[in-house]
């Protein structure tokens, strides 16, 4: 299998850890690439120019991670299963709030990109109440959130929160939050996400 991915971007590490808690991510060649600047294979691969993009053994591309995690979940048992009845709309809840954290501080990233002249407050403030007040959910929630074999409700809060320490940490999202800070301080030291941190984190 091969990954296109940034070692910078959440939702390549999403990813990663998945292919860690799943054990073949030895099987996967991990290939660095700029979707801004998207080499011709990655074209190929996804025509969205989206990154991560993994190219199945069986040469199937899937271009969107929580379609990768999806896949990932077929291929072992070191991703737990989300409930059934009932309790798997409040855990696919709970994902989408923290793919909402995700999305807002990417968001918020790329509008700090932009020139200095141009980059409009309103949109980086709305974005910053939207990380805290979804933040305030996981925290009420914490208690949903296990350290045994972990979920994509697990993963992608993980790496919520990492990223947010990464390139928002001004916003102090641990404050006032002593339930969802004791749960990621304990599945932070995962394997698997000590080994996916960002480069200069």
């Amino acid at each position: 299998m091969r990954l296109y991915l940034s070692l910078t971007s959440p939702y390549s590490r999403k990813v990663r850890v998945a292919l860690i808690e799943q054990g073949i991510a030895g099987q996967v060649e991990e290939v660095i690439a700029d979707p801004f600047n998207p080499p011709p294979e990655l074209l190929a691969a996804n025509p969205l120019s989206r990154i991560p993009t993994l190219v199945t053994d069986r040469g199937e591309a899937l271009p969107d991670s929580s379609l990768i995690l999806e896949y990932l979940q077929s291929r072992g048992d070191g991703i737990a299963p989300l409930p059934r009845g009932s309790r798997r709309w409040a855990a696919l809840r709970l994902y989408r709030i923290a793919e909402g954290v995700i999305d807002a501080a990417v968001a918020t990233v790329l509008e700090k990109r932009r020139p200095e002249s141009i980059v409009y407050t309103p949109f980086l403030d709305r974005q910053a109440a939207v990380i805290l007040r979804a933040a305030e959910v996981l925290n009420r929630e914490a208690g949903t959130l296990g350290l045994g074999t972990p979920s994509i409700v697990e993963i992608t809060t993980g790496v919520a929160l990492g990223y947010l320490d990464f390139r928002m940490p001004y916003l102090e999202w641990r404050k006032n939050l002593p339930a969802l800070t004791q749960w990621y301080e304990a599945f932070a030291q995962r394997p698997s996400m000590q080994q996916t941190m960002p480069p200069s984190a």
